[in-house]
């Protein structure tokens, strides 16, 4: 959902400011660039690959429609704008963070055995790895395919850590 994917983004994009030296409060700024990044597709669909080969969507105009009549506009507009301007390092870590958690998405889908999503992710990896605009995106991102997405709790949860009378219903 659009919700999941913009609380993931927003997570990810807060790490990778750190990572990349910015300040806690530089991060709390990208996890709110983060948050509202998608929020014209809440009017407009998320239009996918083939849609936009014949939609044009409006997104400056869905958020002003969103946005009109708040004390705050002015602050959120001036948000989006850096957001989508991408000048800032700030805006930087949102958007890859934006990239970063689509790729593990597609990723995780492939380890559940979606074939399209294994196309998805080697074509993404191949086309929106090499611009990724921070060293930290970089960095994790050339780990994604290293790994296998369930690894983590697995070990630590069942391998290392089993607690049979809970598999089995006890308490």
């Amino acid at each position: 959902t659009v919700a999941s994917h913009s609380h993931h983004t927003s997570i990810i994009s807060y790490c990778l400011a750190r990572m990349e030296g910015l300040s806690h409060e530089e991060g709390i700024n990208t996890m709110a660039m983060s948050v509202f990044h998608d929020l014209p597709e809440t009017r407009t669909g998320d239009l996918n690959y083939v849609e936009k080969h014949y939609a044009t969507v409006d997104e400056e105009k869905a958020i002003s429609d969103q946005l009109q009549n708040l004390p705050f506009e002015k602050d959120l507009q001036n948000l989006v704008k850096e957001y989508k301007n991408r000048e800032t390092l700030a805006s930087k870590c949102a958007k890859d963070a934006d990239i970063i958690n689509q790729l593990y998405q597609e990723w995780v889908l492939d380890f559940m055995g979606n074939k399209m999503a294994k196309r998805w992710f080697l074509l993404k990896y191949k086309t929106t790895v090499p611009y990724l605009r921070t060293k930290s995106a970089k960095k994790i991102a050339l780990e994604i395919p290293k790994t296998h997405p369930h690894e983590w709790w697995f070990t630590e949860l069942v391998e290392k850590n089993l607690n049979k009378k809970r598999l089995n219903g006890e308490k």
